[in-house]
């Protein structure tokens, strides 16, 4: 049996944080307890039996928003806090490895923003860095900065941020939680990429940039801070004519597999990796609910997507050796779903 978490947008006292139980025999998901939470989670990370969650404003003053943390005690949470950010909402946060800073991706400002920890509870804000620049997007979403997702580098010589708005992976060198760009690493990405999640291979030798906009995967080659385009490959087939947004990206534990979700062909894309030269090749597409936003891989066996706009969780079978990803019945009703946490899983490096 396993136990996760996952962030939803739904309506009223339907929003909040949703602990669910998984049977591997049966595929059944089932509903343990709902967290109502007075702001949107709109990001979870679970790590060392806490949970960390990023806010997105749900009031209409400036008194919302922010970053909440809670401990995780068998099937249940337990709040250590929440800290408003008068009225800032994050899309997404990560935890330093000595469990000292959380930092956080600000969307709607285009900012990055550093906060203090202190035994596991957000003490105080650090500071903030607000992003320059835009894009040639007709539809404005790059009319702005757009942060949207943040990270570390695989040496973790810098903390990157990669803004949607200005088509850019920003490197930080972020002592003691203090956030300074380095200008001569600083990625800028294809104008109208709007680049949306960058995750690392194990080995920490390629990047993997999921593309919002242009709907295409960037591999890069990261050496010594350095990130080198080698490839560039579509997220939807050619002959699709209607509107898509690509979302989350993950790869399997093995580093065999990658995955992403698209919003508006509805999909997940399973694509093979090949690890000598951190190149990928589509094997295939399987048809999810309506706007997969998030999913999470579990023991590289399941996958667990979240449909926002159909409000459910749908299980997906992983056989990685004969590579096969199926589709099952087992569904279950949660309100706009935006995050499947599991702990344990790989994520950002």
């Amino acid at each position: 049996m396993k136990t996760f978490y996952v962030a939803s947008y739904g309506k009223g006292d339907d929003k909040g944080i949703y602990i669910v139980s998984f049977n591997e025999e049966t595929l059944e998901l089932k509903k343990i307890q709902q967290i109502l939470t007075q702001d949107f989670p709109s990001y979870l990370i679970a790590k060392n039996k806490e949970l960390y969650v990023s806010y997105k404003n749900a009031r209409s003053n400036n008194e919302g928003g922010g970053l909440g943390s809670f401990s995780i005690h068998k099937n249940e949470l337990i709040l250590n806090n929440n800290y408003s950010s008068s009225g800032r909402s994050y899309t997404h946060l990560c935890i330093s490895d000595d469990n000292k800073y959380i930092f956080a991706a600000n969307y709607h400002v285009g900012a990055t923003a550093a906060y203090k920890l202190e035994n596991y509870r957000i003490d105080h804000k650090i500071g903030a860095v607000r992003h320059t620049g835009m894009g040639p997007d007709l539809l404005k979403r790059q009319t702005a900065p757009h942060v949207h997702n943040v990270g570390f580098t695989p040496d973790r010589r810098f903390l990157y941020a990669v803004d949607l708005g200005a088509d850019k992976i920003v490197m930080y060198n972020y002592k003691d939680g203090v956030l300074k760009e380095n200008t001569d690493y600083t990625v800028n990405v294809v104008p109208g990429s709007g680049p949306r999640h960058l995750i690392f291979s194990q080995d920490g030798r390629y990047g993997y940039l999921i593309n919002e906009i242009a709907n295409k995967i960037m591999v890069f080659k990261y050496n010594e801070g350095r990130m080198s385009l080698v490839q560039a490959i579509h997220c939807v087939p050619r002959h699709f004519k209607g509107f898509n947004a690509a979302a989350a990206i993950h790869l399997t534990k093995s580093g065999e597999h990658l995955l992403i979700s698209n919003r508006g062909h509805n999909s997940i894309a399973l694509y093979r990796v090949n690890k000598e030269n951190g190149k990928i090749s589509l094997l295939y597409m399987v048809h999810t609910g309506k706007e997969p936003r998030d999913f999470n891989i579990i023991d590289d066996k399941y996958v667990i997507v979240g449909a926002q706009e159909d409000n459910k969780l749908q299980v997906l079978t992983f056989d990685e050796e004969n590579e096969k990803l199926l589709m099952t019945d087992s569904e279950l009703e949660i309100p706009a779903p935006v995050c499947v946490c599991v702990e344990g899983a790989v994520t950002n490096r």
